[in-house]
């Protein structure tokens, strides 16, 4: 699935990983909804979606992995198009309060969704 954001940005605008963590919610939200949708009410089917989102979140901000001495902790990171991390990963342990309201979208932002096509073989 992919997201395009219709907003305007200032030219001086730096899109930072804070701004793109939080998309990225509104993004697997709208990319899990319908796996829930089909079974069960659509105010249901949200709040399954914004539980495990709560709980991913968490995850990156509070899990860690040991393995030889050395602590390693999850962080979504996002590439620019050249393949460039975007800086602030390191810093960014707050997803948690980025993925509340995952369907409240104002409509100023002008946010559209495109599904990818699976062609079967």
């Amino acid at each position: 699935m992919k997201m395009k954001v219709g907003t305007e940005l200032p030219a001086d605008y730096v899109v930072s990983h804070e701004d793109l963590s939080e998309s990225a919610a509104t993004l697997m939200a709208h990319a899990l909804l319908p796996l829930f949708a089909e079974n069960m009410p659509a105010d249901a089917a949200k709040a399954n979606v914004e539980g495990i989102l709560t709980e991913l979140a968490y995850l990156f901000d509070e899990g860690e992995i040991r393995i030889g001495g050395k602590t390693y902790r999850p962080r979504l990171a996002f590439v620019d198009e050249s393949g460039a991390i975007v800086p602030g990963v390191a810093n960014l342990n707050t997803l948690h309060r980025l993925v509340e309201d995952p369907f409240d979208i104002a409509p100023e932002a002008n946010i559209t969704f495109e599904e990818d096509e699976f062609i079967e073989e």
